[in-house]
């Protein structure tokens, strides 16, 4: 049933077009525009902004009714070109997201236009959820909740639970992402709410791997809702809902709950009339589905023939279009049904296709950002060789110069002769720093990128290994064992990637950090909570008493800097205690992490903080660690720095602003 789901996702995701198909239609566009009256001429845009089956690229329309709607002082035309960039960006860019919805919500607040409000806000939390960022998401969807109660406006709180539960179910927690689902259609249902919202959140639970009774009692539901529309004439619930859509997807479930009972007789009965619905509506994007569900049933049925024709059909499509996900699936499901109908060396070979190209994508992402950091080192290297022909001109003009004063400056010359020769040991001694920093960066990052594509290839040889040998092994334990170790693997690649990554964004001034007033004790207790689970044996971990303290910062990032320190920490001590806290000193809070491991040779502190350094007497890993918490940190406007006795132990202490200055970059 998940491999049907996630077909179904797949093909429900949006196919935007970038650009406009013909350029002529754009310029006769434009020209009907510029011919236009104000008024008429704001209710073109937003039309165009709105995306109503034009194809065109409503971002560029949104930004052009901003600009009409700002000139003309029209707030409501205002809002509607803001709820649409917000709505581009959802899935592009949270940073700019976020500020779109503060310019929008005052004027949605103002004209009591409760509905776009929520929805934005929800977006906003779905791409909070996306990105990983747990505690923003609980905090918004109170917020959110908060709002609603304020505005009396019910429907907020069913569009914070429906991005909760969303929230939910990206971290795995299913059965309490269907139960908030339910709640929120028990509420609707008790509001009389519209059906458009009920029918959304019916499709979204029967797209939800829920049982077989739960799903006929909301198949009965939208079999409900639809006698509802016919016996009232609705031919649209809404402007995105035609009842046409709703009978499709009424059959597509019942269809894929044949597939899932191997029910050859209500699969095809289903299918035939969802089938039916997408040609004669012309549905965008259903075929797909519809294609899949049929490849589904001819291998219950096991219809070879036509199963692996259709099945070489919808590959093809896939890989036209770059869907190469999609068509993993659909080559595993290739080989399963050949494996049922008994043609097992022609399943072995298909399988055997699908291990090949599922290596060859996971190799070209590894590839692509060892290339990235490969670029980047090349361009730090160019960086310092232009510095030192920088150097050498300045030199070459110094020189000049001394030539060029003739006899007759003889007297001058010599009064200058000691700037001079300051001035050509000066430069001496900077091009002299110039070589050395630039042999010095050069071995350190050839270090790195050896010991990088090692630290990465570890973990990859595993996955790839393992993988291969999964697919033979019977033995039920053995193969949870292989799929944990895969796992492991798996979380430590992309920890390595996101390290790169992250001080790729550092280095480029691209990171961003959203700044809110935290409770520094509650903080510092969850961070002793998921350190203590890392700590090895011999060692105590103790946090000191922590004050009462509301500080304004970036949790996240906060919570980055310190577990950093932490983890290195735990690396370097083996026995005895580490031991973290923090306190107020003026205007700044001051973090320290102080372990009694093997400390730091006194020639080495002052370079632990840069980046790719790998010191090799007492440092393991890729040496990003460290350099991330000060890139962090020095965008904060704080202050990083370290003491340390060999053989005694170490203490990193890290100073944040106690209120953050909004002059600074926020999210």
């Amino acid at each position: 049933m998940r491999d049907i789901l996630f077909i179904i996702y797949l093909s429900l995701s949006p196919i935007l077009a970038g650009s406009v198909s013909a350029a002529s239609d754009l310029d006769s566009l434009e020209r009907i525009v510029a011919s236009l009256p104000a008024a008429s001429k704001l209710e073109k845009l937003d039309e165009l902004a709105s995306d109503k089956g034009t194809g065109l690229d409503y971002k560029y329309y949104a930004d052009r009714l901003l600009e009409e709607a700002e000139r003309q002082k029209n707030d409501t035309y205002k809002g509607n070109a803001l709820f649409q960039i917000v709505r581009y960006y959802y899935s592009r860019n949270i940073d700019s997201m976020y500020l779109f919805m503060r310019k929008a919500e005052p004027i949605f607040l103002n004209d009591k236009r409760y509905d776009d409000l929520f929805r934005m806000k929800a977006w906003y939390i779905y791409a909070l959820s996306n990105n990983g960022e747990t505690d923003s998401v609980i905090s918004a969807v109170e917020s959110l909740k908060a709002l609603s109660a304020k505005l009396d406006f019910p429907a907020g709180i069913d569009m914070a639970n429906q991005a909760l539960a969303d929230f939910y179910f990206t971290t795995g927690l299913i059965k309490e992402g269907i139960a908030l689902y339910e709640d929120v259609l028990r509420a609707m249902e008790e509001r009389d709410a519209p059906l458009a919202k009920r029918f959304t959140i019916v499709r979204h639970l029967l797209n939800k791997d829920i049982n077989e009774t739960k799903r006929l009692f909301y198949l009965e539901k939208l079999e409900g809702y639809i006698a509802d529309c016919e016996e009232k004439g609705i031919e649209m619930l809404d402007v995105d809902n035609p009842l046409y859509y709703v009978k499709y997807l009424y059959h597509r479930s019942y269809a894929l709950l044949g597939i899932d009972k191997k029910d050859l007789s209500m699969t095809s009965k289903h299918l035939a009339q969802a089938e039916k619905l997408v040609k004669d509506n012309n549905i965008r994007n259903e075929d797909y589905t519809i294609a899949n569900i049929r490849l589904f049933y001819y291998q219950i049925a096991k219809d070879y023939d036509r199963g692996t024709t259709l099945a070489d059909d919808l590959i093809d499509y896939c890989l036209k279009r770059g869907r190469v996900v999609g068509a993993l699936v659909i080559m595993k499901n290739k080989a399963s049904l050949c494996y049922d109908v008994g043609r097992g060396m022609e399943a072995a070979k298909t399988y055997c296709e699908y291990i090949a190209m599922k290596d060859s994508v996971t190799n070209a992402k590894f590839y692509k950002d060892l290339a990235d950091l490969r670029t980047r080192h090349d361009i730090d290297k160019l960086e310092l060789a232009n510095k030192k022909m920088e150097l050498e001109a300045a030199h070459s003009r110094t020189k000049l110069l001394v030539m060029g004063g003739g006899l007759s400056l003889l007297l001058l010359l010599c009064c200058f002769l000691g700037y001079i020769s300051y001035s050509r040991h000066k430069y001496g001694l900077q091009l002299e720093k110039a070589r050395d920093k630039a042999e010095e960066a050069d071995r350190l990052k050839s270090a790195f990128l050896a010991n990088m594509n090692h630290e990465i290839r570890t973990p990859l040889n595993a996955i790839v290994g393992f993988s291969q040998v999964l697919v033979d092994e019977e033995d039920k334990e053995t193969r949870q064992e292989f799929a944990d170790i895969i796992q492991n693997n798996n979380e430590l690649l992309q920890r390595l990637i996101g390290d790169v990554l992250d001080l790729s964004k550092i280095e480029s001034n691209t990171i961003s950090f959203i700044y809110r007033e935290q409770d520094i004790p509650s903080l510092m207790k969850e961070i002793y909570n998921v350190i203590l689970l890392r700590m090895p044996d011999g060692v105590e971990l103790v946090l000191d008493d922590c004050e009462e303290l509301k500080m304004e910062t970036d949790r996240n990032r906060l919570t980055q800097i310190l577990t950093n320190l932490l983890t290195n920490a735990i690396k370097h001590t083996r026995k005895g205690f580490i031991r973290f806290g923090y306190r107020k000193v003026d205007s700044s809070v001051e973090f320290f992490v102080q372990d009694s491991g093997e400390g730091i040779p006194e020639d080495k502190i002052k370079m632990i903080f840069s980046r790719f350094v790998q010191l090799d007497d007492w440092s393991k890993g890729v040496g990003l660690g460290l350099a991330i918490c000060r890139g962090l940190v020095e965008q904060m406007k704080g202050k990083i720095w370290v003491t340390s006795r060999l053989g005694e132990g170490s203490v990193f202490y890290v100073a944040l602003p106690l209120i953050h200055d909004n002059t600074h970059k926020t999210g």
